[in-house]
This record gives C-alpha cells, sequence and structure tokens, in this order.
C-alpha cells in the first residue's frame, strides 16, 4: 500500500542527490574559471578590435550560462531542502 510523501519519512533527501547538486556545482566552477581565463589570456591590446570584440560575445555567453545554471541549481537545493524541512515537522 503506498504512503503519502508526507508519512513517508524515508523519501526525505537522498545523499546521492546532494553529491551530483555539488559535483555540478563544482564542475560549473572549474568551466567558469577556464572561460575567464582564457579570455584574459586571449584579449590582449596586440589582437585586433574584431577578434577582441568576437571573444567577448563568446566569453560573456558562457557566463551567462553558467550563472543561469547555478541559480537553477540553487533554487533546486533550496526546494529539497524547504520539502524535508516540511517533512520533519509534519512527522
Amino acid at each position: 500500500m503506498l504512503r503519502s510523501l508526507k508519512e513517508n519519512i524515508a523519501g526525505a533527501v537522498d545523499l546521492s542527490v546532494v553529491l551530483m547538486i555539488g559535483i555540478a556545482f563544482a564542475g560549473l566552477m572549474v568551466v567558469a574559471y577556464i572561460i575567464w581565463t582564457v579570455n584574459d589570456t586571449l584579449t590582449t591590446t596586440s589582437s585586433s578590435a574584431a577578434q577582441n570584440a568576437s571573444l567577448l560575445l563568446i566569453t560573456d555567453g558562457f557566463d551567462d550560462a553558467i550563472g543561469l545554471l547555478i541559480v537553477a541549481i540553487t533554487i533546486f537545493i533550496l526546494a529539497i531542502a524547504i520539502s524535508a524541512l516540511l517533512m520533519l515537522r509534519a512527522r
């Protein structure tokens, strides 16, 4: 017989979900560091303005994408924490 989610304490938060989210955060931070390093290395005063502009567009796009992913993962973590707290409180 299926119990409701409120009564099922075993389904609160799995450690593997937390580890996957932590690994995703670490991976996003590494990718962001690589992008910023490449941008700082390739954007110089001796390179052409068109090259600097195209490189800036590429790295800004990656920065925006990583920022949005980090916000989405943070909201997901908060949702898991709030649901776990509500389940523990209802116990």
